[in-house]
């Protein structure tokens, strides 16, 4: 198990891999964050609930940061 602060750290590296256009696949962003596929799903679901705009671009095969 992760502890919170770890948890918090990797919540802002992916933000930071989104905003910088660094975010590829689930499964690419996974091996930047030395985690799973299915805990990059998790921590950008928990993004969105916060309020960020995070969508998939199918053309990009990259996650996309929608900022105003």
């Amino acid at each position: 198990m992760v502890s919170k602060t770890a948890y918090q750290q990797r919540l802002q590296r992916l933000l930071y891999l989104l905003r910088h256009k660094q975010a590829g696949t689930a499964a690419a962003t996974a091996i930047k964050l030395s985690c799973t596929a299915r805990t990059v799903k998790n921590c950008i679901n928990k993004l969105r609930q916060d309020g960020f705009k995070i969508e998939f671009d199918k053309g990009l095969k990259r996650y996309v940061l929608e900022e105003e």
